[in-house]
């Protein structure tokens, strides 16, 4: 079944948008890219949560969205004990 890759963010520097590839399932196709170091990916098929065994359906479009961290680190301050 032939699905199309969508990509964001720092993927696009590893797959081309639009890239067309034959699978069953999104592990299959996430799989065929060979991505390096990536971290935590969002899938999506046609606009929906996806995950690693989603099936695929020809003309499905798969999107691979870095998940990213980060904002403003926070200290809290230590819990007191009862005897402070």
């Amino acid at each position: 079944m032939a699905i199309m890759i969508q990509t964001t963010g720092i993927l696009r520097q590893q797959v081309p948008d639009g890239l067309q590839v034959e699978a069953r399932s999104v592990g299959d196709a996430v799989t065929q890219l060979d991505l390096t170091e990536t971290g935590e990916l969002i899938l999506l098929v046609n606009g929906r949560m996806a995950h690693w065994q989603t099936p695929l359906s020809d003309g499905d479009v798969l999107k691979l969205v870095p998940a990213i961290g980060g904002g403003q680190e926070r200290t809290f301050p230590q819990r007191l004990s009862e005897s402070d």
